[in-house]
């Protein structure tokens, strides 16, 4: 009999994700679907996929790259009604006279340095402030979705502020012309300094021509329409024609029949990747005392001061508080009552990157004539940065997790703080 080898294949199944995505959206446009009749109350909803599956479900906005629309009185809402790891759905509807038109380019990002806020269909268009979750998210722009209106048009939609928790978008109020605005869409796009490139408003009342754009690497370029002075005497009508080479994008920006809708639109460049790296704050130096207290009772269990900003906790809870950018290094002042028998079990984040001897670790035994336990660190990072901090008090437990927002949203301890029995 013949002997034969044994054989053995292992099969490898691997598996990628992708963390951006882009492309058009041609189905809301009768020269695409003959079928688009969108008015006297016709709906419809697209799905459209994208080209392969994201690790986490990303965050979708699109720009208009064109518009046809009535004169008169026009009313459509639009909207992403679901995002999935693999598709978003769009859903349009038209109550009164036509939209013929609207191309979309859609951006997906998987990244928690860039957040979207989406403001569809908003009645009664008023100035708004959004929470927003990343504090290291201090600059952005707004980018138009749709718009209602029953005559003539002028406003202009634009940022008046960011704070660590919230974004602005505020609306200019022409008289004679904003009742006839009645509703409004937009997005509102935050992110970290390098998410965003923006060249600037461009504000014309004729075809717009952008000339040569030198393209930006790991960049998407977006035309982020922001306001409209429409006269209601034609069709609404804007179109972006592009012209690119390997190096540069160019565009006009204009209508492709009767006169001008006179417009404001902002030139983004969109990052995609990301050369900044965000890490949990370290703790270079610490500094730490014993001492005796006659009558604890007159203490709190724990004390806890942010010392920059003179901001002190002492009873049991739960809360947020975020650092200031200007407070490098950051410098906390925790001191602790420990009664006879027991004992301080502390650690401090010292190293993102280190595998092992990551944290500085104490331990103290408690008597009575060192009842008093003071814990003085000092935190530091790679660059400046607002910090995210949630704080858990206990009886018997200080933990502080520094919230960090990256590619990924991540919650590391910094410090932590435990009264066990000996």
């Amino acid at each position: 009999m013949a002997n034969f080898p044994l054989i053995m294949i292992i099969l490898s199944f691997g598996s990628s994700f992708i963390y951006y995505d882009t492309g058009m959206t041609y189905d809301f446009d009768y020269d695409y679907d003959s079928d688009f009749d969108c008015r006297n109350g016709y709906s419809k909803i697209v799905t459209t996929t994208f080209s392969d599956e994201f690790e986490q479900i990303p965050q979708v906005f699109f720009t208009n790259e064109k518009f046809d629309q009535d004169t008169a009185e026009v009313e459509f809402n639009l909207e992403i009604t679901t995002i999935t790891k693999t598709s978003f759905t769009l859903q349009i509807s038209c109550s009164v006279n036509r939209v013929y038109r609207l191309n979309l380019k859609w951006f997906a990002i998987d990244d928690q340095r860039i957040e979207v806020l989406s403001n569809f269909n908003m009645e009664n268009p008023d100035d708004k402030t959004f929470q927003i979750k990343n504090p290291n998210a201090q600059t952005g722009f707004v980018i138009i979705t749709s718009f209602s209106y029953t005559g003539p048009i002028d406003f202009l939609l634009s940022i008046s502020q960011i704070t660590t928790n919230s974004v602005t978008v505020s609306i200019t109020k022409v008289e004679g012309k904003f009742t006839n605005l009645r509703k409004i869409g937009y997005f509102v796009v935050v992110g970290i300094e390098e998410a965003f490139i923006n060249l600037g408003l461009q504000t014309t009342t004729e075809c717009f021509s952008s000339g040569d754009l030198a393209i930006q690497p790991n960049r998407w370029f977006a035309i982020s329409l922001q306001g409209l002075n429409y006269p209601n005497d034609n069709n609404l009508r804007i179109k972006a024609i592009h012209s690119d080479t390997p190096t540069t994008i160019s565009y006009t920006w204009g209508t492709w029949d009767q006169s001008e809708t006179p417009n404001s639109h902002s030139q983004i460049w969109i990052a995609y990747q990301f050369t900044k790296i965000f890490k949990p704050l370290e703790c270079f130096s610490i500094r730490t005392s014993r001492k005796q207290v006659k009558d604890l009772t007159i203490f709190p269990t724990f004390y806890l001061e942010f010392v920059q900003s003179n901001q002190i906790y002492t009873t049991d809870g739960d809360y947020e508080y975020y650092v200031d950018i200007s407070n490098a290094p950051f410098k906390m002042g925790i001191q602790i009552t420990c009664e006879n028998g027991k004992k301080i079990k502390a650690d401090f984040n010292k190293c993102n990157s280190c595998s092992y001897q990551n944290t500085h670790s104490y331990t103290y035994n408690c008597f009575n004539q060192m009842n008093y336990i003071g814990f003085f660190p000092v935190f530091q990072q790679a660059f400046p940065q607002y910090n995210h901090l949630k704080i858990n008090m206990q009886s018997s437990s200080l933990e502080i997790i520094n919230v960090v927002y990256d590619q990924v949203i991540t919650e590391k301890t910094i410090v932590n703080i435990q009264i066990l029995d000996q």
